[in-house]
């Protein structure tokens, strides 16, 4: 496939946009051309209409991209559920464009059309002529407000398996998350762009070789969170078989909004709105602003010290449409309202490495002076007093007596690793255990080599979120160690045989024994320097947190557009947002 690389000169960065978008559409189109005057083709007729895909040059797939496989209603509609894909006659020309949802372009390496209609998708198929292949669906992460099905690629597990591939876009920040609980804006759509993916797979996959009833859904971090939010919403129920949630959970702050009214209050401010007090007016800024001006704050979105995001899932009202998730994801684990499938579940050892950008925003002083602003939004207390001695214990535990600066940033990172991600994921698994019986492989990927970076102000090296999914991408091992080059098949093995046997480790493997987790998370596989099996992943941190949930949880508020809302407020800080973007972009904007 060609793919076509603008450099603009800084002068050019002056030319009307319109002139710049003619000139990319004029490159695009080449694109399009010298593909299908070079590439070998293949044509596959979907119950929506012909696709026209070509095989790269290497031979041994075909890719198909930007397929539309549902359509975005726009204007005064554009926060509703999708509505089905359009129909076509002649061959649709599956080539390269880049299409991407409305979002803050940043560090975007090729060129893209951002659009409200954004709802394609990328499947990449071996070729043969076997059938019934296996399928893999990835969520494509970067925090719900970023990213595209094109961000990275795994041709690798297509290549080398016999299986099918599939990315795609989904709508991002308010564009897709905003929740206020009315007919115009009912929430999750961009929950419900995902569920329309699958039933798309559901209905053509066939045609393209795969199998629908051998699908497995993977993403990490907001990818993550999605997988596990598609387990157990009733609009995907017998869509997909297995799940590869990694770095994500449908548990608590991190996946749900507490107060989606109080969300789209505070959003609405930033973007230089005032009568958020009016419902009624509130809905109807968002339903008449431009999509691309909502995701001008977006990235804001992420840098709440409460370990909530602004633009996730919410608990939809009924308002007489079908809804995505009606019932707080832990109520509905504990109640055993789930399909049980297999599941390959884990994290990065160091995963709280996402929050060291905030450092030099000032966090440390400002946890050593209020440490009680950094607990997670979901849990509430009867008093300030009790909150204080939940701080201390939380505090003790962690940092001890010492004060909260660069002489404890281990500590911080353990903190972040567990509030943000380490305890939501393993309460999701004891939960659905506690349910239901059905095989869950845990794991914790703490793999360094010379190569891996320290953590900030330590000579500690650190596995950062999402690592464990980076080394199964395509991407160039120059100056690798072969002790990376050895985890990265190792990784690809493990996932490969999870997605075509249901284990990472099947019957008679070469590779270690690896059983199913029980309900005290034992076993779990740490996939370290040092391959092996290891007992109760966090131990004592589990511990805390579950005896302090177990008193404080708070479940999140349903949106009543009737009432104000409750919950604190975005913050928005420009010079950290851009550390953290710029520093840690390439790990998590999957």
């Amino acid at each position: 496939m060609l793919r076509w690389y603008i450099y603009i000169k800084p002068s050019s960065m002056y030319l009307p946009h319109s002139v710049k978008m003619l000139c990319l559409l004029v490159l695009l189109g080449a694109a399009a051309t010298a593909t299908a005057q070079t590439a070998e083709s293949r044509v596959v007729t979907t119950h929506h209409g012909p696709i026209r895909g070509y095989k790269d040059p290497d031979g041994s797939m075909y890719s198909f991209y930007d397929v539309p496989y549902a359509t975005v209603p726009t204007g005064r509609d554009k926060f509703k559920a999708p509505l089905p894909p359009p129909t076509w006659t002649q061959p649709f020309e599956a080539v390269y464009r880049g299409v991407i949802c409305p979002q803050l372009v940043m560090m975007i390496p090729e060129p893209y059309i951002m659009q409200e209609d954004c709802l394609v998708a990328n499947i990449f198929v071996p070729d043969t002529d076997d059938t019934n292949l296996p399928v893999v669906v990835n969520v494509h992460g970067g925090g719900f407000v970023s990213g595209s099905g094109s961000s990275l690629q795994y041709t690798n597990f297509v290549k080398n398996n016999n299986m099918i591939f599939i990315t795609f876009n989904y709508r991002l920040g308010a564009y897709g998350f905003l929740c206020l609980g009315t007919e115009n804006v009912p929430g999750n759509a961009g929950m419900k762009d995902q569920a329309a993916l699958l039933r798309w797979v559901n209905q053509n996959i066939a045609q393209f070789g795969g199998n629908p009833n051998d699908v497995t859904v993977m993403g990490c971090s907001a990818g993550g969170i999605s997988t596990d939010l598609l387990t157990i919403s009733n609009m995907t129920r017998s869509l997909f078989h297995r799940a590869i949630p990694e770095s994500g959970c449908t548990y608590g702050a991190i996946a749900i909004q507490y107060d989606p009214i109080q969300n789209a209050k505070d959003y609405a401010r930033l973007l230089n709105y005032s009568n958020v007090n009016d419902i009624a007016a509130l809905e109807e800024f968002y339903m008449t602003v431009p999509a691309a001006m909502l995701a001008m704050q977006s990235i804001s979105t992420l840098s709440l010290p409460d370990s909530s995001l602004t633009f996730t899932a919410c608990l939809e009202r009924d308002v007489g449409v079908e809804m995505f998730l009606q019932d707080d994801p832990a109520d509905i684990l504990r109640n055993g309202d789930f399909p049980a499938m297999p599941l390959l579940y884990g994290l990065s050892k160091d995963e709280g490495m996402f929050r060291l950008p905030y450092v030099q925003d000032g966090w440390l002083s400002k946890m050593n002076e209020h440490f009680s602003d950094y607990l997670p939004n979901d849990l509430e207390f009867k008093s300030v007093e009790e909150k204080e001695r939940v701080t201390n214990t939380v505090r003790t535990f962690y940092f001890g007596y010492k004060p909260v600066d660069t002489s404890t940033i281990l500590e911080y990172v353990d903190y972040y690793t567990d509030v943000m991600l380490g305890y939501r994921m393993m309460k999701g698994l004891t939960l659905r255990l506690d349910a239901k019986d059905q095989p869950i492989y845990l794991y914790r990927y703490s793999f360094v080599d010379e190569n891996t970076s320290p953590i900030l102000f330590t000579n500690v090296m650190g596995i950062n979120h999402c690592e464990q999914f980076n080394i199964m991408t395509d991407h160039n091992t120059t100056g690798k160690t072969d002790a990376y080059i050895n985890m990265q098949n190792m990784i690809r093995s493990l996932w490969t045989n999870f997605i075509l046997t249901g284990k990472p480790v099947p019957d008679g493997s070469s590779l270690p024994t690896w059983p199913a987790t029980n309900i005290t998370r034992t076993p779990y596989m740490d996939l370290g320097p040092v391959v092996r099996l290891e007992n109760s992943m966090f131990g004592a941190r589990f511990e805390l947190w579950d005896g302090i949930y177990k008193k404080h949880y708070r479940k999140p508020m349903r949106p009543n557009p009737t009432m104000p809302g409750s919950a604190a407020g975005v913050a928005s800080n420009v010079y950290v947002l851009s550390l953290v973007v710029c520093s840690l972009a390439s790990r998590y904007f999957y």
